[in-house]
């Protein structure tokens, strides 16, 4: 089972855990509500997009079942938008240069029953300069 993050991120957060009911799923959301910076296109979000890191290599690193409710809740919220829901991944404590890899993730299902396959995405590794290259095409 994936132990509950050491650190807190501020303050709200501290309170947050002493304070608010554990039943709730809380969710900081550093997520991107990626939308064009165009006017012409009135600013319309296109992805919901979730930025995970940790000290796990791109390569091996995979949505936790252990974060279900989190990412349920992003899933719901993304069907609700009428947007996809994607997962971008990078190693953690390392700069990014143009080699470091991305593992991202197109998530299209999060099933809300206990089963096996929990959730569903399709995946891809890049490299920082080939995402450079594609992301506006990506979503």
């Amino acid at each position: 089972m994936k132990e509950v993050n050491r650190y807190t991120s501020n303050e709200f957060h501290d309170w947050q855990r002493k304070n608010l009911p554990s039943r709730f799923v809380l969710q900081d959301i550093d997520t991107w509500a990626l939308a064009w910076a165009d006017s012409q296109k009135s600013y319309e979000p296109i992805a919901i997009v979730e930025l995970k890191r940790s000290y796990i290599d791109a390569a091996k690193w995979k949505p936790f079942e252990d974060d279900k409710p989190n990412y349920l809740a992003l899933f719901k919220l993304s069907k609700r938008a009428t947007l996809p829901l994607w997962v971008i991944y990078f190693k953690k404590g390392e700069t990014i240069t143009n080699e470091s890899l991305f593992h991202l993730f197109n998530i299209t299902h999060v099933s809300e029953k206990q089963q096996r396959n929990w959730i569903s995405y399709g995946d891809n590794i890049v490299k920082a300069k080939e995402f450079i290259r594609i992301f506006p095409k990506l979503f």
